[in-house]
This record gives structure tokens, sequence and C-alpha cells, in this order.
């Protein structure tokens, strides 16, 4: 059964990947043969240019044991820190865990469409806007969309439906994620910080960015009240 190195990406390594995924790629397969796995989904046409990340910060690549030595070679790059190790030895990942790491990566990036869905479009000219999917088309995954614009409603033609994302997930998630700021805001008596909130809640990168927004709605409705501890550190408390 193979099993997968872990390589850490540098902070530049980490913005190369969100600019342009090929070129960590290109940099792995000078040093290394084997097959390799970044955890983002992403494709390029004349008017979308679209990635969706699992995750950031790192990339997996199958182990080796031949190629040892040029693991390390990639810390000569400014893109790796190199594999992660426990002790001296490589920290491997099992391949069921990166069969999984694939399975939710491409449920994210084939959602459940049909015409007359209302969705947010996740990137190019229309990016954060909402429409509602006027034409699907299965076979290319693509959409035409119907945008309300103030004056005039507009089609716009044949967006990836990775770039979409329908309204009532994202709403399901917003729930999700209210829940659980509430729950644990409820289980500490002298409150959180949004980092000590961070630390404790296992968040996608969607829901970091959300987070500030939620605790903003929650003081703004009395159910969460702040203040300054003696550290100076900005906290959140339930009101119970």
């Amino acid at each position: 059964m193979k099993k997968w190195v872990t390589l850490q990406l540098t902070e530049r390594g980490e913005s190369v990947l969100e600019d342009d995924p090929t070129s960590i790629l290109k940099v792995v397969k000078k040093f290394l043969k084997a097959e390799c796995f970044v955890p983002v989904y992403y494709s390029k046409s004349k008017s979308y240019e679209n990635r969706i990340f699992l995750f950031k910060g790192y990339i997996f690549i199958v182990y080796d044991p031949d190629e040892s030595k040029n693991y390390f070679k990639l810390i000569g790059t400014q893109y790796f820190v190199g594999p992660l190790m426990t002790g001296r030895i490589f920290h491997l990942t099992t391949n069921e865990e990166i069969k999984k790491l694939k399975q939710k990566l491409s449920k994210i990036t084939k959602p459940n469409l049909k015409v007359g869905d209302k969705v947010v479009v996740q990137d190019g000219k229309y990016k954060h806007m909402s429409a509602i999917i006027s034409e699907y088309y299965q076979k290319d995954k693509e959409a035409d969309l119907t945008i309300e614009l103030k004056c005039m409603k507009i089609i716009v033609p044949r967006v990836p439906v990775a770039c979409l994302q329908k309204i009532s997930e994202i709403e399901k998630k917003e729930t999700c994620l209210n829940k659980k700021v509430l729950e644990i805001l409820n289980n500490s008596k002298k409150g959180l910080s949004r980092k000590q909130i961070l630390d404790l809640l296992n968040l996608a990168e969607t829901e970091k960015k959300r987070l500030s927004t939620v605790l903003s709605r929650y003081v703004k409705k009395g159910l969460v009240k702040t203040k300054t501890s003696d550290g100076g550190k900005f906290l959140f408390i339930y009101k119970k």
C-alpha cells in the first residue's frame, strides 16, 4: 500500500501556489519523479481562472525510499520548508486518507446544480454576485446565469459550475458556523479572543473569513458581549 510524504510550503511557496498551482508542481518534478497531489482545484479559461483550496501550506507526494535524499533538496529552493518528520522518520499519510481528500475536493468542485437554482459566483467578472441558473450544460459542467442589476437583467454565458456555489448551501454552512461559535463561547466562562476561537475550532478557510462577521452580528443582537482582559486582549463572552 503506497503512502505519501507531506511537504510543507514556505510563505513564498504558498503565494506561488495561489497564483499558479502548476508552478509548484514544476519545481517538485525537477527533484522527484513520484506522483504528486496538491489539495487545490485549478482551471483556467479565457474568462475564468478558478482556484478552490481544501487547505493551504502543504502538498503530498508518493513516498519512494529510493528518493529519500531528494525530498531534502527541495529545502534549497525558496518554496519548501521541507518534508514533515517525526524525529528522523518521515511523517507518512496513508493512501486512504489521500483518497478521502481527493473525494472531498471532487465533491466541492462538482456541485449538484440545476436550472432555477440561486447561486453566488465565486470567480471572474461577476465574483460575489447572486445569480439564477438559466441553462445548465451537464456534459461541459458549465451554466448560463441570469444576473439582475439595478436597471436590467443580463445573461452571463458558459460559467464553469466550479465557480458557483448554491445559496442554500452557503446558508447551511453559515448556520453551522453560528452554532459552533455560540457553543464554544457558552463553554468558556472567562470569554475567548478571536484567535482563541480560531485555535479551538477546525474551520475551513472560508469559515475563518466569516468569523469576524458572525461575532459582530452576535454582539449587535446582544447574544455576545465584549470586554478587554487584564492582558489587553479583546474577548467575546456569551450572555447566559
